[in-house]
């Protein structure tokens, strides 16, 4: 598809009550990725995750957390051994390849970085870990045997707990990734990647540590846990963290919310995660009834992520036609004005070297149209890298950044800011 040019749209127009950013604040520009992608890598603002506290947490809390898997996983070569270990991990790649493969054809995926996508799933596996298996959850059993419903030990134990790792996680994906997510849909995107490497983590875990249980062999029992996990519990964790994701980026890149109206989001959309997670873990007392809990807590949870996932198709889809999605977030500070004593040709100035009153060959002239002004940062059309990397704004000049906007009355509204 051919990159959209530039008098097809104008980033001029500006929301009633909005004000131009003042120098020093952050300035946030969307563009199209095709159109970012049309001009020369030198004369492009480089695309790169953000390097701020967000970051150093993620980082610090990864790490936390492949500690404590190296400790896990170093404790089941030396018993079961390591041949079981080998292959449930050889049985994990497998199974994470296929089901990312399958998430990477959704439309609402397109766009995502490999490492950001590489990323969440390993913060599900790390992370999510960490804090999944604190303290806290074995006090929150032990309360519900205290007060006599052991029933209910493993939802507060193990789905409270996950589901809010999971979400941390997704949050603060998006923050470090908020230059190619920036949209909704893409804390779904986050969620389910997030769970699907929490899934695969757990199930090599579960699967090593009951294979020695097994009364044929070891390796028949890494089998069984493999295929009893993905067939009667497929996509579990990538569904209920998944929902949890949802409501997260929701709140973090809908339009036209209030604050009440994000936080409702964030409550209802981790309560559902966390409800159906609770469901799903739930000790019933009979076969037939722990399998009418898992059919109608998966059921049902799933029902809602594929509604999720429909409904964000269908606002990205009209976008995505004419080469409008998925789209960049350039984030840049808005320069200080230069005195006037430092214009060139002034009397008492020296010219810079260079100036002979000729204007310079432009660099840019083999690049694709240049946009009016407004369209793109300062950066496009000069041979030069973006100098400012894309940290969090200070201060948001609005709560909808610069964006393009179509000039054909025809186009749909999604082509608006976001």
């Amino acid at each position: 598809m051919q990159p959209m040019q530039p008098d097809q749209h104008n980033a001029d127009h500006q929301h009633p009550g909005q004000q131009s950013p003042a120098p020093g604040d952050w300035q946030v520009t969307e563009v199209p990725r095709s159109y970012h992608d049309a001009f020369p890598k030198d004369q492009r603002p480089r695309l790169r995750p953000a390097w701020d506290v967000f970051t150093w947490t993620y980082i610090l809390l990864t790490l936390g957390g492949l500690a404590l898997a190296a400790f896990v996983m170093i404790g089941y070569l030396v018993f079961p051994g390591p041949a079981v270990i080998a292959l449930s991990l050889g049985i994990g790649a497998v199974y994470l390849a296929l089901v990312w493969f399958g998430m990477s054809r959704l439309l609402i995926y397109r766009g995502t970085p490999m490492l950001l996508a590489f990323a969440a799933i390993v913060w599900g596996g790390t992370g999510a870990l960490l804090i999944g298996v604190s303290p806290t959850a074995g006090h929150l059993m032990e309360l519900a045997h205290d007060f006599g419903v052991p029933e209910i030990s493993m939802s507060l134990g193990g789905a409270y707990t996950e589901e809010l790792a999971k979400g941390l996680g997704v949050w603060l994906l998006l923050q470090i990734g908020r230059t190619w997510w920036n949209r909704p849909w893409h804390g779904l995107v986050a969620g389910m990647l997030v769970g699907l490497g929490f899934e695969v983590f757990e199930n090599v875990m579960y699967a090593a540590m009951l294979a020695v249980i097994h009364p044929a062999s070891d390796v028949s029992g890494v089998l069984d846990i493999w295929i009893m996990r993905t067939v009667f519990g497929p996509f579990m964790h990538v569904i209920f963290s998944g929902l949890v994701g949802y409501g997260i980026g929701v709140a973090v890149f809908g339009r036209g919310l209030s604050r009440t109206r994000r936080l409702g989001w964030i409550l209802c959309c981790g309560f559902a995660g966390f409800f159906f997670h609770a469901c799903w873990n739930l000790i019933m007392d009979s076969v037939a009834a722990q399998l009418t809990v898992y059919a109608v807590s998966w059921s049902a949870a799933a029902a809602l992520l594929v509604t999720a996932i429909v409904r964000s198709t269908r606002e990205a889809r009209p976008a995505a036609r004419v080469g409008a999605y998925p789209v960049v977030s350039i984030y840049r500070k808005v320069p200080e004005p230069l005195p006037i004593g430092h214009l060139p040709g002034l009397p008492g100035q020296p010219a810079p070297q260079g100036w002979q009153g000729q204007p310079a060959q432009q660099s840019w002239q083999a690049a694709p149209p240049q946009p009016q002004a407004g369209h793109l940062p300062e950066s496009f059309g000069r041979p030069h890298r973006d100098a400012h990397p894309p940290e969090r704004p200070t201060t948001w000049p609005s709560e909808r950044p610069t964006t393009w906007r179509s000039e054909n009355p025809n186009d749909p509204e999604e082509f608006g800011p976001r």
